[in-house]
C-alpha cells in the first residue's frame, strides 16, 4: 500500500505530477539508448497500482491514476474528464513546458525527428507507452475522437499528424497554473461570451412569488457544496450536483439581467451561449463545441445561460431528411449533457409553450417573469433614473407607471432617450420629455400609445 502523503495544495499537486513526468522521461531516454527493455519506474511511482487499470499502467511504465489524487485543479480536471493513466500523463506533459522550459528540451531526446522542441503527438505516445499494444491505444487516445482533444483539453497542430504539436487549452492552462483565465472569444469552437451586468439582485423587480423562486436559485447555488458533498447526496443519487433553472416571460422583463445578477451574487462568471454559432452546418461540430463549453464551465465553476432556449429545447422536428435527423441528435446530446452537468445552467425563453414538456420535467426551478403591473413599473422608473440626473420638480413617475404599460427594458430605454433630449435642450428631464421618449418606445414596438 502506498504511503505517499496526500497532496495538500495545487502547487504541491502539480509539483508531484511534474516529478513523476521527469522520472518517466528519464526511463524512456534510457530505453532509447538501449537500456534494459521494459525497465519499470521506481517502486515509489507504481506502488498502489491495483486493478486492471493500475496493472496496465505498470506494464507501460507510467504512474497509475491514483498517483494524481489531490485537491487541486489537476486532480479535478482528470476526474471531471474521466482521464485514464496515459491521458493524465500526456496532459501533464503538455502543461510542463509552460512551467519549466527544460521539459521542452527533454522531449527532443525522445524522437528521431530533427529540430523538435516541445511536445508532439509522437513524443506523447513514446512517453505514455512502451509496448506495441500500448502505443496503438495511445494513438487512439490522441485522435480527434479521444477525450483529450474531443473535450478541448489539448489541441494538435496540424490536427491530422502526430508529428504536430500538442498544446493545452489556454483557459485550462491558466487554471492549472493558478492564473486568471483569458477572456473567451466567441467562435464555432467556443460559442459563448461573458454575461455581465451593473445591476444586483436588489434591482430585480418581480412579483413576490417569482422573487421567492429567484431566491431559491440563489440558495441552491450557495448550499450546493454542503448538500451534494458534505451531506452525501452526490454519493447517494445520480445527477444531483447540477442545477437547471428556466426563466420565462415576455421580452424586456429582465430575464438575462437576472441571470447575470444571480451569477454576480454567487461570485461566479456567467457565459451566454450563442445559439447561432452553436448550430453548426457541419455534422458533429455542434457536439464538439458543446463539449468544450461544458468542460470549461465545470472546470471554472461558471454558469451557462441559454438565451431563447426554445430555439434548441423546443418540440423535436419530424425527420424528413438527414438534416432533421442530425438536428434531433444534437438536441438529444445537449439534453443528456445538461442532465449530467455538475454545474448551473439557466435557460431563458419568451415562449414557454414552445419548450418540450418532456424537457420541462427535468427543470429544477422555473421562474415566470410577467409583464410588470403598475406597482412594478413605478419601481422600475425609480431605479431607471440615476440620483445625479437633473429632473423637473413636477416629475411624476407614479403617473407614468399607471398610464404606460411598458416593460423594464422599455422603461430603461425611455429614460436614456429622455436624458439625451434634456442634454440637447435645457438640461433638465421633464415629464413631457419622458412622455415623448415613451411614445418612441411604442412606435418602435409597432404599438399605439395611450392618448
Amino acid at each position: 500500500m502506498s504511503t505517499r502523503p496526500t497532496v495538500a495544495t495545487p502547487v504541491a499537486e502539480l509539483g508531484a505530477a511534474l516529478e513523476m513526468l521527469d522520472a518517466v522521461i528519464r526511463v524512456r531516454a534510457e530505453e532509447r539508448r538501449g537500456g534494459p527493455a521494459g525497465r519499470p519506474l521506481a517502486p515509489s511511482l507504481v506502488e498502489g497500482s491495483g486493478g486492471l487499470e493500475g496493472a496496465a499502467a505498470a506494464d507501460e511504465g507510467i504512474p497509475p491514476l491514483e498517483r494524481y489524487d489531490g485537491g487541486g485543479p489537476l486532480a479535478a480536471t482528470i476526474a471531471m474528464a474521466g482521464l485514464g493513466p496515459a491521458e493524465a500523463l500526456v496532459l501533464v506533459a503538455a502543461v510542463a513546458p509552460f512551467v519549466d522550459e527544460r521539459f521542452a528540451a527533454a522531449y527532443a531526446t525522445l524522437t528521431d525527428r530533427p529540430g523538435v522542441t516541445g511536445l508532439t503527438g509522437e513524443v506523447a505516445r513514446t512517453l505514455a507507452a512502451r509496448t506495441l499494444a500500448g502505443r496503438l491505444d495511445v494513438t487512439a487516445l490522441l485522435s480527434e475522437a479521444g477525450t483529450l482533444r474531443a473535450t478541448g483539453l489539448l489541441t494538435l497542430d496540424p490536427p491530422d499528424d502526430l508529428s504536430g504539436t500538442l498544446a493545452p487549452d489556454p483557459p485550462l492552462l491558466a487554471w492549472l497554473l493558478g492564473q486568471p483565465p483569458p477572456p473567451p472569444r466567441v467562435s464555432s469552437g467556443f460559442p459563448a461570451r461573458p454575461l455581465t451586468t451593473v445591476h444586483t439582485l436588489a434591482d430585480v423587480v418581480l412579483p413576490a412569488r417569482a422573487r421567492a423562486k429567484v431566491a431559491d436559485i440563489e440558495r441552491r447555488i450557495a448550499h450546493r457544496e454542503r448538500v451534494v458533498h458534505t451531506w452525501g447526496f452526490g454519493r447517494h443519487h445520480d445527477n444531483v450536483g447540477g442545477l437547471l433553472a428556466l426563466l420565462h416571460g415576455p421580452p424586456g422583463t429582465g430575464k438575462s439581467m437576472t441571470a447575470a445578477a444571480i451569477a454576480a451574487s454567487a461570485g461566479l462568471t456567467a457565459y451566454v451561449i450563442d445559439l447561432s454559432a452553436l448550430v453548426s452546418k457541419y455534422i458533429g461540430e455542434t457536439e464538439k463545441a458543446l463539449a468544450a463549453v461544458f468542460e470549461r464551465a465545470e472546470r471554472e465553476r461558471c454558469i451557462l445561460v441559454f438565451d431563447e432556449a426554445d430555439a434548441i429545447f423546443g418540440q423535436r422536428t419530424e425527420v424528413s431528411d438527414a438534416h432533421d435527423r442530425y438536428a434531433n441528435q444534437e438536441v438529444s446530446y445537449l439534453l443528456s449533457r445538461i442532465e449530467t452537468h455538475q454545474g448551473v445552467v439557466i435557460l431563458t425563453t419568451n415562449l414557454l409553450g414552445n419548450i418540450d414538456p418532456a424537457f420541462q420535467r427535468r427543470i429544477h426551478v422555473m421562474v415566470e417573469f410577467p409583464a410588470p403591473g403598475a406597482p412594478e413599473r413605478e419601481q422600475l422608473w425609480r431605479r431607471a433614473l440615476p440620483p445625479d440626473l437633473p429632473v423637473a420638480d413636477d416629475l411624476d413617475v407614479v403617473a407614468l407607471a399607471e398610464r404606460f404599460a411598458i416593460t423594464g427594458a422599455e422603461v430603461r430605454d425611455a429614460a436614456v432617450d429622455a436624458a439625451y433630449l434634456a442634454a440637447a435642450g435645457d438640461g433638465v428631464v421633464t415629464q413631457d420629455l419622458l412622455v415623448t421618449a415613451i411614445r418612441r418606445q411604442y412606435e418602435k414596438a409597432g404599438r399605439a400609445a395611450p392618448p
